[in-house]
């Protein structure tokens, strides 16, 4: 699966999502550094990639307006990679069942925006 992480997601997410055998790649490195919110939606719509994010505001208008697939960390940043780590296969399939999906992540558990609907 392929992921695009947000501009607030530590490294280590990446590099646990890799280790797992997954694509994942950064705003930056693919030119969109200084992009919004949108954009990046757009772009990760366009080229089949789910958004992961720790932004609450951004992951709000996601769950409002659902376009392709986001993965929202409801965690400190120092507990994210563990905590997606953990959820990592419901993750994938929850997505991999469904168009257009939020996935909330926290040590919780996972909900997705189906049963915010």
């Amino acid at each position: 699966m392929r992921f695009l992480l947000d501009h607030d997601v530590d490294a280590v997410v990446g590099r646990m999502l890799r280790r797992h055998g997954h694509e994942c790649l950064t705003a930056s490195q693919v030119g969109l550094a200084a992009a919004t919110d949108d954009a990046l939606t757009v772009w990760a719509s366009e080229h089949e990639a789910v958004v992961v994010s720790t932004d609450r505001e951004f992951s709000r208008r996601r769950m409002q307006n659902a376009i392709g697939h986001h993965v929202w960390l409801r965690c400190p940043d120092w507990d994210a990679a563990a905590i997606l780590e953990a959820h990592l296969v419901e993750v994938v399939n929850r997505i991999e069942a469904r168009s257009d999906l939020t996935v909330r992540v926290s040590a919780d558990g996972l909900t997705d925006s189906s049963a915010w609907s």
